[in-house]
């Protein structure tokens, strides 16, 4: 089977993580491409050794860059012989697909997000594609907003790999964590829509109570000045982190002791699961996606979205209550396993491709 992964970039994210475990299992037996604009993850697949296409960027619509993008990926398939086009991104799909009637070529989509916007866009994309769902709340999105028939999307749940080869941690984490500090973090994009500032502001609200608690932000994104501005304006120097981007966060887990996502939107978030696989417990909003993780709780607890006092209250709770904290952390290995298990997820990747290529 030749497939060819494409996305509008490859920068740290849970969506190319998740082409790179595709890539990694399913290149054994199997011819892979990828292409997209890059990003900082690209160099993984070249020490996987697997091509990687540039494309124009897709974010925006441009229609030079349409076409540039539907004729290279016209050559791409005739030239590596690909059968099947694995696209994660709505706007490589739609092209995806357009490119599919001047060769024969299956396509097949990855929702990453439940959506709240360009429902039109996205039924045009994904009307008689096969379509892949990371979590229920997204499925009945596409189906209640976007009109698309339920026969054609198949709900697969995320998994994670838990090695890793990068052993360095951060510095002022190992810092803290020797201090005696209970460590608290944010793993996600610093961008508007994943939290961040009320991430800070549960800090504020926290370290008002608690002094033994310090706050960590691990990724980077277009809010990283900002958020930085706002920590310094409300002098939380002392009591919160900006440790930037991290290719390893399975090991700065084994030190940190608890994960909050302050998100307003989510398809099915990694982080949870990544913190779930080291025994950490994930208080979370209680948003679509991430509440079919967490088991409000036994493995977390669930919080409406900007609720600081609510989020303040768990962490707390948590910090007070031994017994608590160990049950949590027990669940969430348990529940891990159980549900988000590598081998299940490459396999039903595999079930779809198959019938894709052999539908009649």
């Amino acid at each position: 089977m030749n497939i060819l992964y494409l996305n509008n970039s490859v920068h740290l994210g849970g969506d190319t993580k998740c082409i790179i475990k595709l890539c990694k299992e399913l290149k054994r037996s199997n011819k892979i491409i990828v292409g997209s604009n890059g990003g900082s993850l690209e160099t993984e697949f070249q020490k996987m050794g697997i091509k990687h296409y540039k494309i124009k960027p897709v974010s925006s619509i441009n229609i030079f860059s349409i076409i540039f993008n539907i004729i290279l990926i016209i050559k791409i398939v005739k030239k590596e012989s690909i059968d099947i086009i694995h696209s994660h991104h709505r706007m490589t799909t739609l092209m995806s697909k357009i490119a599919s009637k001047f060769i024969k070529v299956k396509v097949v989509h990855t929702q990453h997000l439940c959506i709240e916007n360009k429902f039109y866009l996205t039924r045009l994309s994904l009307k008689n594609i096969k379509t892949i769902t990371v979590s229920q709340g997204a499925k009945e999105v596409l189906k209640r907003k976007c009109k698309l028939n339920e026969k054609n999307i198949t709900n697969i749940y995320n998994s994670i790999e838990v090695e890793c080869k990068n052993k360095e941690i951060d510095p002022k984490l190992l810092e803290l964590k020797e201090k005696g500090f209970f460590l608290v973090a944010q793993i996600s994009r610093i961008i508007d829509y994943k939290g961040v500032y009320d991430f800070v502001d549960v800090a504020r609200s926290t370290v008002k109570i608690n002094k033994d608690i310090r706050f960590l932000l691990i990724g980077e994104g277009e809010e990283s000045e900002n958020l930085n501005k706002y920590i310094k304006q409300g002098n939380l120097e002392e009591y919160v982190y900006m440790l930037g981007s991290k290719d390893n966060v399975i090991e700065h887990l084994k030190h940190i002791d608890l994960i909050i996502l302050c998100s307003y939107i989510e398809g099915l978030p990694l982080v949870p699961l990544e913190a779930f696989s080291q025994q950490v417990p994930v208080i979370a909003t209680n948003i679509e996606g991430t509440k079919e993780e967490i088991v409000d709780g036994e493995n977390g607890f669930l919080v409406e979205e900007k609720n600081i006092e609510k989020f303040t209250e768990k962490i707390n709770e948590i910090f007070n209550n031994e017994d608590l904290y160990n049950s949590l952390k027990e669940n969430a290995y348990k529940i891990f396993k159980e549900k988000f298990d590598v081998d299940r997820y490459i396999a039903e990747h595999i079930v779809l491709y198959n019938e894709v290529l052999y539908a009649k």
